[in-house]
């Protein structure tokens, strides 16, 4: 074997060698005690219980030991994360004997040490909460080797960690703990005498839980109780009380009488208190209230607080997407009883709450700031002003969802359509206006409704504006040529309303001093005409832009002539 062969292997029985060394270490390794909370006690069934803060996460075994003899009597396998264990003891119970229980974790890291007496338990026990919710406990004592007793309360059947614990000694026969110290809760509690062996080394345990009780103290009385009316509500706040799981909250309109519950768990100390009627006048009271376990105490009602819940703006309504006069997208809304202002709110639809976008007292908005291509979700809340004090109303309009762009593409007709009216009656009297739609409206209009005629031309005549408008083109594509001002029917003579189409015309109708020229017939006798005449040209009834005919449109001399001369028979004649 040469030099470099040797070489390989001398490296080999090194790494070999620590290797081995390593396994010895590690098989050597010795688990550290670990100190948690605990209890540990003998039960009158016979049985160790322990009660521990879980000190592993990979399982661990237990080992149970006569300290006087050493002998091993008891072990096993735990799965991990249990934190009580019971131990059957069997015949070691009555055998008055000191024994050891070690728990050690998977890993051989941590180590677990109790050791306890098994000797009788306390004989007689009892427990019992007295009127002024003391805690006392009472026992006989059975088992001289008991040198000190502990009255123990905990919170939850499983903690280790005592909330109150008293201590007293061998000749004690009864053990009390003030409710002063108590908070409310149910309470787990453990009489356990203890004794000490080997020389004051070594504690041991004997009798353990007795029995749960719930400690519930009667909360004070509820203070400082204010009542902010607003619309059909009011918001309601009082001063916190110690002890208190929640708040019953109570409504009347009387001040001494029929109260009613309002709220059964509130577990805040305001609470606002929805659908009241604007106008009256509402009470209330607030009541605290604790619990525990099974346990339920009623405080004492407050003093009564008034809250006049003031009248105002309702839901807004007929909330619609428009156009402005600049063919912004726009909003418009009917104005709303009491309201002396609006809020119109927007969000983006990822959004989760609205943000104010404007604060107006016109009932239309242009929406010209939104950006085009985004997705608003859009509302508008009326406002009340009263004196000093501002009011919203408890109910917003309906949500608009919009993207303004796409919305503007589609419905650009349809909207500016939809603000063409008809004209009304009200007995002899005519609803019309002398306000006149755009071009664009007017065009929006015809186009969509889809009107159509046998020639290139169409005609409307709005009632409501007094307007005649002329369109060229054809169906979908109507371009208003010509619009000018007219007088239709009265109240007593309206015009006849519909889809016509001009049939024949005539050069005039001559009276005996007056005459009425250019006769363009659309309807029976109906017809374009102009103002009555006298014979000798001049104007006899010079009222136009208002409704005063027997049903025929009277327009001025020119714009009658242009009917009577350019629109062919057969063109459509929309009348509304």
């Amino acid at each position: 074997m040469n030099k470099k062969h040797l070489g390989i292997v001398a490296l080999f029985i090194l790494c070999f060698s620590f290797a081995l060394a390593g396994k010895s270490a590690q098989a050597a390794t010795t688990p550290q005690e670990t100190s948690v909370s605990k209890i540990a006690y003998v039960d009158a069934s016979g049985r160790l219980v322990l009660k521990f803060a879980d000190f592993s996460d990979a399982g661990y075994t237990y080992t149970v030991t006569n300290e006087k003899t050493g002998a091993k009597t008891d072990t096993a396998q735990l799965a991990s994360k249990k934190g009580v264990l019971t131990v059957s003891l069997g015949q070691l119970y009555s055998a008055k004997t000191g024994y050891k229980l070690i728990l050690t974790s998977k890993d051989n890291t941590k180590k677990l040490t109790v050791h306890y007496y098994t000797g009788k338990a306390l004989g007689s026990y009892s427990i019992k909460q007295k009127s002024n919710d003391s805690v006392k406990a009472s026992w006989t004592v059975s088992d001289k080797i008991y040198t000190r007793y502990s009255l123990e309360l905990y919170l939850g059947g499983n903690s280790t960690v005592a909330q109150k614990r008293i201590s007293v000694g061998k000749t004690a026969a009864s053990a009390s703990i003030a409710s002063s110290s108590l908070k409310n809760a149910r309470y787990y509690t453990y009489l356990i005498g203890q004794t000490t062996l080997n020389n004051n080394k070594t504690v041991y345990y004997g009798q353990g839980m007795l029995k749960t009780f719930d400690y519930v103290k009667k909360p004070a009385k509820v203070k400082g109780v204010k009542a902010v009316p607003n619309a059909n509500a009011a918001k309601l706040s009082w001063n916190a009380v110690s002890n208190a799981s929640y708040y019953t909250v109570y409504k009347s309109t009387k001040s001494s009488s029929g109260y009613k519950v309002a709220k059964s768990k509130c577990t805040s100390t305001s609470l606002k208190i929805k659908g009241l009627t604007g106008g009256k006048k509402y009470y209330f009271k607030v009541v605290a209230v604790s619990q525990a376990g099974g346990k339920t105490v009623i405080g004492t009602q407050s003093n009564a607080v008034l809250a006049k819940i003031p009248v105002v703006a309702g839901q807004v309504r007929n909330v619609q997407l428009s156009f402005d006069s600049k063919k912004n997208l726009a909003l418009t809304w009917s104005r709303t009883a009491k309201a002396t202002s609006y809020h119109i709110l927007y969000k983006k639809a990822a959004d989760s709450k609205y943000k104010i976008l404007i604060k107006t007292k016109k009932s239309n908005y242009s929406l010209a700031k939104l950006k085009a291509d985004t997705k608003y979700n859009i509302k508008v809340q009326a406002v009340t002003r009263i004196g000093n004090k501002v009011y919203l109303s408890s109910k917003t309009s309906k949500v608009i969802t919009v993207t303004p762009r796409q919305y503007r593409d589609k419905n650009y007709n349809k909207l500016l359509a939809s603000q063409v009216r008809s004209i009304g009656y009200v007995g002899n009297k005519c609803i019309y206006t002398t306000k006149k739609y755009s071009t664009e409206v007017k065009t929006a209009f015809v186009n969509y409704k889809g009107y159509s005629s046998k020639t290139k031309y169409l005609i409307w005549i709005s009632h409501y504006t007094q307007q005649v408008s002329i369109f060229e083109g054809s169906k979908g594509k109507w371009k208003m040529i010509r619009t000018f001002t007219c007088a239709t029917g009265t109240a007593k003579n309206h015009s006849p309303r519909g889809v016509f189409k001009i049939t024949y015309k005539e050069k005039g109708w001559f009276y005996t001093s007056t005459k009425e020229l250019y006769v363009t017939h659309y309807k029976g006798r109906n017809s374009f005409h102009t103002r009555p005449l006298w014979n000798n040209g001049s104007v006899q009834n010079p009222t136009i832009g208002k409704p005063a005919s027997h049903g025929c449109v009277r327009c001025y001399n020119q714009d009658a002539k242009y009917i009577y001369d350019k629109m062919p028979i057969g063109t459509t004649v929309v009348s509304y």
